[in-house]
């Protein structure tokens, strides 16, 4: 079959290598993407000690990046690590298969819920990579129907591994524990023959998006709370009707996923645990002003900006002195992402002009704007360090990454990352 991967063109890494490794950030071509790589190590290897505080397993969501180099960054080493995964594309799957090969990655949840376009495609997958664990998502009873009648067509096909998504309250996707078809889908895969030949339940998915509007750690950890509460109870549904059932709670978001960290007894509230705790994060490897505005970071664990020149000024436009400035970078590599924090994006070097953010955007346009009254205009032809507010939309405009190893002015590129962009 024809799938969209094997047509997904990647940028040359070597090649790109080749003309970038030791350049420092004002020789590189603007607008780009940079990266300090240490600060991603330090960040995934909190993530995977935060898994651990609470007795859980931890699964790693790669679509932020993209790329091998920080999945293998996600997957830690010795006695911290995991070898589970998400994607949110079958792109992101096929392009980590070689970390399949290599005994990194035996599990991997395709996080979207189940239709049957995608399902030759999984099916290949399972045929090629037959000791790998696929999970799948559903959260919709004809879901089950379709994943039936594909088995029934597809003898050799091994049972489908699938998550029940639970709905916290975000209303993106999933079911809540007091809709009826929660109910029907828990019966169907743990009492109904007729699916259980085809189908085999895993666990619960929580994801409570809505802890991107908490304003400090202690409110993102009561959601987390929360995510745990709600998978529990759904998990104690499908253990009433079969108690030899071994299922996993997954839950998590970046910010509740952060604020484990903090957790000494809060679980104990819940009671009884009728699932295997796992962990789930995914934009925490890079963070944004968004992960800034819960109050679960620091400015300091934002480990990607965007490097943007200044292309001209305007002293005598806008309402606050000195006026604006124009910069190389708009919606096609800032995004037009909003958060807590004010802009676009939010202008941190170079030091000494002030509290400058990105006001407005067009396609290929910023436009900066005060955003105190000790601003001064920054010299044309200055270069910028932009943070950005939505880390994973972002990086998704590039289509490789400058690497560094640290933050000063000074520093040089060590590598390049290419992710692995579409669908």
């Amino acid at each position: 079959m024809s799938y969209p991967y094997k047509f997904t063109p990647l940028a040359d890494k070597q090649l790109l290598i080749n003309e970038f490794k030791g350049k420092t950030k004002n020789e590189l071509p603007t607008p780009c993407f940079i990266i300090n790589q240490n600060q991603v190590k330090i960040n995934c290897d909190k993530m995977l000690n935060n898994a651990k505080n609470i007795n859980a397993k931890f699964r790693a969501h790669v679509k932020t990046h993209k790329t091998k180099e920080g999945t293998m960054l996600q997957l830690g080493t010795s006695d911290l690590k995991t070898d589970r995964i998400i994607v949110s594309t079958l792109n992101e799957a096929w392009n980590l298969m070689s970390l399949v090969d290599n005994g990194l990655i035996n599990d991997i949840l395709f996080s979207l819920p189940v239709v049957e376009s995608k399902l030759n495609e999984l099916f290949e997958i399972t045929e090629k990579y037959p000791n790998l664990k696929l999970r799948l998502m559903v959260d919709n009873f004809k879901q089950l129907e379709i994943l039936k009648k594909f088995s029934k067509k597809n003898k050799n096909l091994k049972k489908w591994s699938v998550f029940i998504k639970i709905n916290l309250g975000t209303n993106r996707a999933g079911l809540t524990n007091d809709d009826d078809e929660l109910d029907e889908i828990i019966k169907s895969l743990v009492i109904d023959n007729e699916f259980m030949k085809f189908i085999s339940l895993y666990g619960f998915y929580c994801h409570a998006g809505h802890a991107y509007g908490s304003k400090n750690i202690e409110q993102a950890m009561k959601l987390l709370i929360e995510e745990i509460n709600h998978g529990n109870k759904a998990c104690e549904k499908a253990i009433l009707f079969n108690n030899e059932l071994k299922l996993v709670i997954s839950i998590g978001s970046t910010p509740t996923s952060h604020s484990s960290k903090i957790i000494n007894n809060e679980i104990n509230s819940i009671g009884k645990l009728f699932g295997e705790l796992e962990l789930h994060a995914g934009n925490y490897p890079f963070n944004d002003l968004q992960q800034l505005g819960t109050g679960c970071i620091t400015p300091n664990e934002i480990s990607c900006k965007v490097l943007a020149d200044i292309l001209s000024n305007y002293s005598n436009r806008g309402n606050i002195e000195p006026g604006e400035q124009l910069i190389n970078a708009g919606v096609l590599a800032i995004s037009r992402e909003i958060g807590p924090i004010k802009g676009f994006g939010n202008i941190i070097s170079p030091k000494g002009y002030g509290d400058w953010i990105i006001g407005r955007l067009s396609q290929e346009h910023g436009i900066l704007i005060p955003n105190d009254d000790n601003c001064k205009l920054i010299p044309l032809s200055t270069r910028v360090e932009i943070l950005p507010q939505h880390s994973c939309i972002t990086a998704a405009c590039y289509p490789w990454y400058y690497i560094f190893d640290n933050d000063k002015e000074n520093a040089k590129v060590i590598d390049i990352w290419v992710p692995f962009r579409a669908w």
